[in-house]
């Protein structure tokens, strides 16, 4: 039985790289985003690889709705093996320009929307004694900037959420990483192009020792 990875937040770049990372070395992939026409061409573009993947459209801002997605998937799949996050909200909004509304609302979307879905899978990981949890992070964590400062105090909110989740997680062989990304993706970029950071991710599954790469 192939083992299972969840990407939430799914799209072209990080999460499309990891997606093909993890299916060529015989993981199922299971797609979640709000975009239907997105994860249809990232499905088919996988399949073409000869990538066991599906998809499912939802909303990981809305509580209901990842819930909703997740049934749906246990309906096919009795245990999902791992997970990653890869939502967030990119406003580029200077800090003294926000609104305790807009960095709550952000928050939901960068940190809290997180936990609702580890809560989701965490009772089988438990029951099973495995499974990885991994976050896409960003170098506004250790270095914010005012452009985006919204982002900035969800990145460093997820960062310690993943450090914190790794302590408390590894005596129940669960392991919680994530790798911090501190420059600008793009294809074109000799060192933060999706491929090299989808090879992180597999480090970190494969490796299960610290929380974090720094990259």
């Amino acid at each position: 039985m192939k083992k299972k990875l969840v990407i939430i937040g799914a799209g072209h770049g990080i999460s499309k790289a990891v997606a093909k990372k993890f299916g060529l070395e015989k993981y199922h992939i299971i797609l979640i985003a709000r975009k239907d026409e997105v994860l249809a061409e990232i499905t088919e573009e996988l399949s073409n690889e000869g990538i066991s993947v599906e998809y499912y459209v939802a909303d990981a801002k809305d509580n209901e709705s990842i819930r909703d997605v997740f049934e749906q998937i246990w309906e096919q799949h009795q245990f999902i093996d791992s997970i990653l996050y890869n939502v967030y909200n990119n406003r580029q909004v200077n800090i003294d320009e926000e609104t305790a509304d807009s960095i709550t609302k952000d928050f939901k979307s960068n940190v809290a929307a997180a936990f609702t879905a580890i809560q989701l899978v965490l009772p089988d990981m438990e029951k099973n004694n495995t499974g990885t949890i991994l976050f896409t992070g960003g170098g506004l964590a250790l270095h914010p900037m005012k452009e985006f400062g919204s982002l900035s105090i969800g990145k460093a909110g997820l960062r310690s959420l993943a450090e914190s989740l790794h302590d408390a997680l590894k005596p129940k062989n669960i392991f919680v990483g994530t790798v911090t990304v501190c420059g600008v993706v793009s294809e074109n970029d000799e060192k933060y192009n999706p491929t090299k950071i989808a090879d992180l991710f597999w480090q970190l599954q494969t490796e299960r020792k610290q929380f974090e790469i720094q990259y």
